[in-house]
């Protein structure tokens, strides 16, 4: 038995946009130091499904004529796909793309995905690589399907949400334009974006790129003392991410300037969760859009100068819900508009269009939860990183989990070679330090 959710506009806007650049998968890796038994995996994989039903959701099959899609919930089976190979002697980068970027068939399988890798954990134990497509699931949520996978493995019952999926869809119907104030906004958003035509984003200069298909990865961890200084020590009005988001425009800066490539504006891309601060970290969906935040070279003189014009940036897109007018926007299309209609919209981002995209993705989850670990007295280290794609081809996942601060780079292969992808991740660390300093 099987009931059915409309999509979202922000889900069905993810799907169109999927199907014109690559895959987009996010990436939630566990290194552990346990070797995981993948039955008792696969177990708990289908309790996640069912304290999380867009885990085991399959998309309704439509045709020409159908106006939106529909998510199929299972009432009592799960068909999660978990795995398991010998990380011994193979390339852990090729294992990780075989996951990552392998499309998701929504209509024949739930988007979600398991793979154990043998022997590349902590200390000779397993890692446990998670792929959620991005159609269902933001990165929060694809938080708390690992959380309760965690649970769920070992023995406990997974923490349920304080509201149901089914009550959590009603919170985005509030964010159809219903004031002026909400056209304004709309409008504002729009005429934002579209300057991108005329003055568009820089671009990261390439060293060392491939035509292979997939992605490299690079990763960075801050000591607990950097991070502290990072969480406790900053001017008024300068978040933790707003330091990272400064830190990442001066590192691009300072790159393309060292690899004889200019760089006027930085457009990064940054995710806005738009749950409410009651259940901000719950809820498994799709409840993020996407907003830049950009400087010119007159913002980064220092890294003072660019946290603060960051910040003010930040500050205005949470207060005028900025991120929920493109959200408007997708609603105020006439009712009835064919989906295959509605497909073609994102090839307006090829040619012309590409300049509407970004320089770069930053993702920063902030101070996760405490992720249980999987046996009592194991070590676990998180990893997660949203997906980059044609025209945003570098984008950086953060995680602050046991006083540390993780950064997961990931790139595409045509980007850099894994020396350079290396080298661009040192050029975001050292920023940081210095933005710290």
């Amino acid at each position: 038995m099987s009931t059915t959710v409309p999509f979202s506009m922000i889900e069905e806007s993810v799907h169109h946009i999927e199907h014109e650049f690559q895959p987009w998968n996010i990436q939630a890796e566990l290194e552990t130091t346990v070797t995981v038994d993948v039955d008792r995996l696969g177990q708990a994989a289908a309790t996640a499904c069912a304290v999380h039903p867009i885990a085991g959701a399959r998309k309704r099959p439509s045709d020409l004529a159908s106006t939106r899609f529909e998510w199929e919930l299972p009432d009592d089976e799960y068909e999660v796909e978990v795995g398991a190979i010998d990380g011994q002697g193979r390339d852990l980068e090729e294992i990780q793309n075989q996951l990552y970027y392998r499309r998701f068939d929504l209509t024949e399988e739930p988007p979600f995905r398991v793979l154990v890798v043998r022997g590349e954990g902590i200390d000779g134990g397993d890692r446990i690589l998670v792929s959620m497509n991005h159609v269902a699931a933001d990165g929060v949520g694809t938080l708390r399907i690992a959380q309760a996978l965690c649970e769920a493995y070992r023995g406990d019952e997974p923490m349920q949400d304080s509201v149901t999926f089914r009550e959590s869809r009603s919170m985005l119907d509030d964010l159809r334009p219903s004031s002026l104030d909400d056209g304004l906004n709309v409008v504002d958003s729009a005429t934002r974006h579209i300057q991108n035509v005329v003055d568009s984003p820089t671009r990261i200069a390439e060293v060392g790129g491939t035509d292979d298909l997939g992605w490299r990865f690079a990763r960075r961890k801050l000591d607990a003392g950097l991070t502290a200084r990072l969480v406790g020590d900053r001017p008024d009005g300068v978040s933790v991410n707003d330091v990272l988001q400064a830190a990442l425009h001066m590192a691009i800066a300072e790159w393309n300037e060292d690899h004889g490539k200019s760089a006027r504006k930085i457009s990064v891309m940054m995710p806005i969760n738009l749950r409410p601060d009651d259940w901000f970290y719950q809820v498994a969906g799709m409840y993020s859009m996407f907003e830049s935040v950009e400087t010119r070279s007159r913002d980064r003189v220092d890294h003072t100068t660019a946290a603060r014009e960051i910040g003010e940036q930040t500050e205005e897109l949470t207060e005028r819900d900025r991120a929920a007018a493109l959200y408007k926007i997708l609603e105020m299309l006439p009712p009835g508009t064919p989906v295959e209609l509605k497909r073609q919209l994102p090839r307006l981002l090829r040619g012309p269009g590409r300049r509407l995209l970004d320089t770069a993705m930053l993702s920063n989850l902030g101070r996760i939860p405490a992720m249980p670990s999987l046996e009592p007295d194991a070590e676990e280290r998180p990893w997660f990183s949203p997906p980059a794609w044609r025209g945003t081809p570098v984008s950086i996942g953060v995680a602050t989990f046991q006083g540390e601060v993780n950064l997961s780079f990931r790139y595409l292969r045509s980007q850099f070679d894994q020396q350079a992808g290396e080298e661009f991740a040192d050029y975001v660390v050292d920023h940081v330090e210095r933005a710290i300093e």
